[in-house]
């Protein structure tokens, strides 16, 4: 228990010395790259350190992330390494402590924090991901954005739009290209403005258009159903809009309307597998890749550090810049092939689980291969 705790502590105070280290390096060469529009938000926002700390609070919660596995493989290599270089490696094992028994709590600290940031994926990303939404350029969220034409492919209404706008989840000029079943009364519906809407007891999620101009007199006019489902509500037979309005349900949400990478990236395997359902969507292979990834990342996380715990403590004795080089060839190599077999799968050239899985079993093969001398 006396060498856990020892190795333990050391690695601890790596993790948190080289976290830091990047992380404050990335935050000030960004920050001093976008001063001038966080001086200029600052003055709007109760100052500058304010906006600072929200800005690169949420940031340093992404960058723990992207970064844990590395970061969790560096800070291994630098308490072995710190145990090499004073000799101990040696002290223990002529006392008779195996290089497994040396690596145990490095191992356990690398699962540790690979299942610290599966929880963090779970559970707190996806409640913060509209920040990242935000630019340094864009911290109020009322940049406009190109609008690319999309459709929900449950209804096959096409939403089109001139631009878009995350403070208020706001569309400009839309205009929706309605298909047969539903263009009774006209074949588009232009409107001013366009904002979608959560579910609530007085509708389904969808879309509130506002100034609507084709078809003119909406409010006169009957809703429009399909399948015996309201998809166009209007003020005829829903009293709460207003003349010159209209609703349209779906069950696409604004983030994916825009087709935005934070909705699939930072929610939670719940929500990923629910827009696979979702009949909306009509989702590509990076979804189902991405839930596949998602319960694969901790276990190739500890993968990672599994490779790199030989070179340091394994039975070829090496110097400490020897083993850092070789670290971080085997880092290059390691996502190297995750990226290269998600690539695959992205590419519609081997199936999302098929992409998702196989770095696991060739790397980790290769890491139990390699763990293999040190049980002896």
């Amino acid at each position: 228990m006396l060498i856990d705790r020892y190795i333990t502590r050391a690695q601890l105070n790596a993790f948190l010395i080289v976290f830091v280290s990047l992380a404050g390096l990335t935050f000030v060469v960004d920050a001093f790259t976008n001063i001038e529009e966080f001086i200029t938000h600052g003055g709007k926002s109760g100052g500058l350190w304010r906006v600072l700390a929200g800005y690169y609070g949420y940031r340093t919660i992404q960058f723990f992330d992207a970064t844990s596995a590395v970061v969790s493989l560096a800070s291994a290599m630098f308490a072995l390494s710190w145990l090499e270089r004073h000799n101990e490696v040696t002290a223990l094992l002529a006392a008779g402590v195996t290089r497994w028994r040396i690596a145990r709590p490095v191992i356990v600290f690398s699962a540790f924090v690979a299942f610290l940031a599966m929880a963090n994926r779970e559970i707190v990303l996806p409640r913060i991901r509209h920040e990242f939404a935000k630019n340094a350029q864009d911290l109020s969220g009322q940049q406009l954005r190109e609008f690319d034409a999309r459709y929900d492919h449950r209804t096959e209404i096409l939403f089109r739009g001139k631009n878009a706008q995350m403070a208020g989840y706001r569309i400009e000029a839309p205009s929706l290209f309605l298909p047969p079943s539903l263009s009774h009364f006209s074949p588009q519906i232009d409107a001013a403005e366009g904002f979608w809407k959560p579910a609530s007891a007085d509708h389904p999620a969808g879309y509130l258009l506002c100034g609507v101009t084709e078809p003119p007199h909406i409010e006169r006019m009957q809703p429009l159903s399909l399948g015996g489902q309201t998809i166009v509500m209007t003020r005829s037979t829903a009293p709460w809009l207003e003349p010159g309005q209209c609703f349209v349900t779906s069950e696409v949400t604004f983030e994916q309307l825009i087709g935005s990478q934070n909705w699939s990236q930072y929610s939670s395997t719940a929500e990923l597998l629910r827009a696979i359902a979702n009949p909306s969507l009509g989702v590509g292979a990076d979804v189902p890749l991405r839930v596949h990834s998602r319960v694969v990342s901790p276990l190739l996380d500890m993968t990672l550090a599994m490779l790199g715990i030989p070179l340091v403590i394994g039975p070829v004795r090496r110097g400490v810049f020897i083993a850092v080089g070789l670290c971080i060839v085997l880092t290059a190599t390691f996502f190297i092939v995750v990226i290269g077999c998600q690539s695959l799968a992205t590419g519609y050239i081997v199936s999302p689980s098929l992409g998702a899985w196989s770095p696991l079993v060739l790397l980790g093969t290769l890491a139990a291969w390699r763990l293999q001398p040190m049980w002896q």
